[in-house]
């Protein structure tokens, strides 16, 4: 029960990595809140409002967060650099980018008030090796 006693909070935690990454920290005894534009508590990461707005209804929750884990991303669309559409680039980089720094600064100041807190961002390989 390595997460017992622990709140957490899963950014993209509606599908994908970040539902079996919630999925795994319930299940060793963890509080899991997900902030996710699909589920849980509805959050768009790439406004800071929301993100805001989405710690508020976490703390009345489950009191608190202990970790979080952001997860949420997009890749865009799958075309050659030339064809890739700028408002879709400013779109992945607002909830890829902008919303991993959202919820670490969110977060932050209640994990250092008590003392304790654990951060993980994941990211794609995409962002190291890019896509063909």
């Amino acid at each position: 029960m390595r997460f017992e006693n622990r709140r957490a909070v899963v950014t993209g935690g509606a599908s994908g990595i970040g539902a079996a990454v919630a999925k795994r920290i319930e299940a060793e005894g963890g509080a899991v809140v997900i902030w996710d534009v699909n589920g849980g508590i509805r959050t768009d990461v790439s406004d800071y409002v929301s993100v805001e707005n989405a710690l508020t209804q976490t703390v009345a929750a489950i009191g608190g967060v202990d970790i979080l884990v952001n997860s949420a991303g997009i890749t865009g669309p799958t075309v050659p650099l030339a064809e890739f559409p700028v408002d879709e680039w400013q779109r992945v980089m607002a909830i890829n980018l902008n919303g991993a720094f959202h919820a670490n600064r969110a977060v932050v100041p209640l994990m250092t008030a008590q003392n304790y807190g654990r951060i993980v961002n994941i990211a794609s390989i995409a962002g190291k090796e890019g896509n063909p």
